[in-house]
């Protein structure tokens, strides 16, 4: 039956459940750096001086690991706590106006940042004085994700009565805390990693507002470039810029917006995500993490880019109050690319990196020609022709774009292709390269230099059966494969599976012959041996100059689970390689350098930190890789030096069938 005639049914109705939580915060800000970055940008928003950052550092969370942070804003009364800060979803600068009380351009836009928190944490304890007015209270993840629809989560109150100070203990007249407890995060964090990366999140002046982290005061990002663009002797053609004292140039786009920028390369390779590409930066925070402006290219366009670090400031990004308005992302650290509005900023951006790649360029193969201008390489071309002193001098060029040789390099990389171009083979390859795209002239030599890719024919045959080896590793780690006798047997045989630069180690030597008893780890259980410890040192005539101290783990247990080394373990491997390095430096006038290398695939909390802190220690040199890296490494390595092999072989396949 329908509804009586003089009884209107309910109206539909929107709820919302308390589990949206999951994806506004515990999702949408799944890192501490993410984290932290929300909770300063508040700050800002409340017109703080100051803000004390505390976090755990170098060390796996425990249960009682906390992060606080305390600024001296101007706070909150609970009013105010309660009809702003407490309703997610609050467009604050449609209620304020876009500015803060002291005349800041707000942060805040969506009015989520604060369930941020729940990405780190499952409690969230703040405690806020305005005036004569103190509140505290506490958010608790798992309260509100099981919140029924349309359903308020009231809150403790009163649950933090600390007074509220700065690091030195003095009282604040004014200000917040935000204390986050029952971390969700249990690896160790590196603290000059997580400063880095804020550093890169905010442009504030300090004469605006100071951070400190753990007392360490939060300075611009900057970075040791060994270019740096624009200059008043380098810049695009295509723009009028006006170079400030900053160094920073600033242009116009086509769509009439402007924008503030530098691009630096720096000598070596970034190999850091959060550092490698240009970010972009508003309203003195970053709107886009360092990216490369969704840029693809050839050879040639590549070439460079894992150097390439720089910003960009776009005030206008973050314009307007509205949401049909807002250009970034719900996280606030990624631009919507795809929104046709940025297509001016794309197109620039693309531009500007393709110029900057292109000066990097013209700058290294500068640098590169004095090198071989020298009179010890130009000696090593007495004896060619002009053609043939032009096409190694070409050769040299390209090479030397690749990295940052220095002259000693570049004369050893000389004397490798002088002596192979005897081959006919190779100078046939040398006739083949010379014609392709100029790009790809530069990446190739520049392999060949570094890998000392030479004869090309004997490298594929040794390539493949590497190949082979590698796989057989990998299949027998997988495999759940002991200690001893496997994967000894199979280290032993071919060390460069764990460095490729250790193809001349293979002399295994009785590590109690070293001084240094050293007692294995065994199964409680079984009895089994659980670790093998073995040293290695080159092959005659090799110079025994460097001691390789190896101790591999077994990757995964009986029942398949990763088995993990104890911090005991960890000190019991350190302390061999010590132990070593001293008895050698005794008993020899010359001793070996001593390098330690633990393989294992998993680590204890306790042992975490105790590595971290072993790897930093400059001697004995410690590495500590897991099979996957082992693996992976030097397959990516082989399977890179064979595709450019073959490529060199084709050349003679094409001979052959002519």
């Amino acid at each position: 039956m329908g509804n009586p005639v003089d009884t209107p049914p309910e109206p539909l109705t929107l709820k919302f459940v308390g589990a949206l939580v999951e994806q506004l915060g515990a999702q949408m800000y799944p890192s501490a750096t993410s984290t932290v970055a929300e909770l300063i940008s508040n700050a800002w928003d409340a017109d703080a001086r100051h803000v004390w950052v505390n976090m755990p550092f170098g060390e796996s969370w425990a249960p009682d690991s906390e992060i606080t942070v305390v600024d001296d804003g101007h706070g909150m009364t609970r009013n105010q706590a309660q009809n702003q800060y407490l309703i997610a979803g609050r467009k604050r600068r449609l209620a304020d106006g876009g500015s803060t009380e002291g005349g800041r351009q707000v942060h805040g836009r969506k009015g989520i940042g604060k369930l941020a928190a729940f990405g780190t944490a499952k409690i969230l304890d703040c405690r806020t004085l305005r005036g004569e007015e103190t509140t505290s209270f506490r958010m608790e993840y798992d309260d509100i994700r099981n919140r029924n629809p349309g359903e308020d989560c009231p809150l403790k109150e009163d649950i933090d009565a600390e007074p509220l100070a700065d690091p030195d203990g003095n009282e604040l007249a004014h200000g917040t805390r935000i204390r986050l407890s029952d971390l969700r995060l249990k690896r160790a964090i590196s603290e000059d990693q997580f400063v880095k990366s804020m550093s890169r999140r905010f442009a504030v002046d300090r004469t605006e507002m100071e951070v400190f982290i753990n007392g360490r005061r939060l300075e611009r990002f900057e970075m040791e470039v060994e270019f740096r663009f624009p200059t008043a002797q380098r810049m695009p053609s295509d723009a009028d810029i006006l170079i400030g004292d900053d160094g920073w140039g600033t242009e116009s786009l086509s769509n009439g917006e402007e924008v503030r920028w530098w691009i630096g390369f720096t000598p070596l390779p970034l190999e850091a995500e959060y550092l490698r590409g240009i970010s972009i930066l508003g309203r003195k925070k970053m709107l886009q993490r360092p990216f490369m402006f969704e840029r693809a290219g050839g050879v040639s366009g590549q070439i460079g880019q894992e150097y390439i670090v720089g910003e960009v400031e776009a005030d206008w990004l973050d314009r307007g109050t509205d949401i049909d308005e807002d250009l970034i992302q719900t996280n606030r650290d990624q631009l919507q690319v795809e929104d046709d509005r940025l297509d001016a900023l794309m197109d620039w951006g693309r531009r500007r990196i393709r110029w900057a790649l292109a000066q990097r360029l013209e700058l290294r193969r500068k640098k590169a020609k004095k090198e071989i201008e020298s009179p010890d390489i130009q000696d090593l071309l007495t004896d060619f022709t002009p053609s043939e002193r032009r096409i190694l001098t070409e050769i040299a060029d390209k090479a030397a774009q690749i990295g940052s040789p220095d002259g000693n390099e570049i004369r050893t990389f000389m004397t490798e292709v002088i002596t192979a171009q005897r081959d006919r083979a190779v100078r046939e390859l040398i006739e083949r390269v010379q014609v392709e795209e100029e790009g790809f002239q530069t990446t190739f030599w520049g392999l060949v230099r570094e890998f000392s890719l030479i004869d090309a024919r004997k490298n594929l045959t040794i390539i493949e059966a590497r190949l082979k080896t590698i796989e057989r590793l990998d299949q027998a780690v997988k495999a759940g494969a002991t200690e001893v006798p496997e994967l000894h047997k199979i280290i032993k045989t071919f060390p460069w599976l764990l460095d490729p630069r250790w193809s001349l180690m293979g002399d295994e030597i009785d590590p109690d012959t070293l001084g240094e008893p050293y007692e294995h780890t065994k199964d409680t259980e079984t009895g089994d041996r659980l670790d093998f410890l073995f040293a290695l040192q080159p092959k005659p005539p090799a110079t025994p100059d460097e001691l390789l101290v190896v101790e591999i783990k077994r990757g995964r247990k009986r029942n398949g689970r990763t088995h993990r080394v104890t911090r005991q373990e960890v000190n019991k491997f350190h302390g061999y390689a010590t132990g070593v390095l001293a008895n050698l430096t005794n008993v020899k006038s010359s001793p070996p350098r001593v390098t330690g290398l633990m393989i294992a695939d998993g680590y204890t909390d306790r042992a975490i930190p105790v590595k971290n802190n072993y790897e930093l220690s400059p001697a004995p040199k410690l590495e500590f890789k897991t099979w996957g890296d082992v693996v992976d490494n030097t397959r990516r390595l082989h399977t890179g030096w064979l595709e450019v092999t073959r490529g060199a072989q084709s050349v003679y396949a094409e001979e052959d069938e002519a």
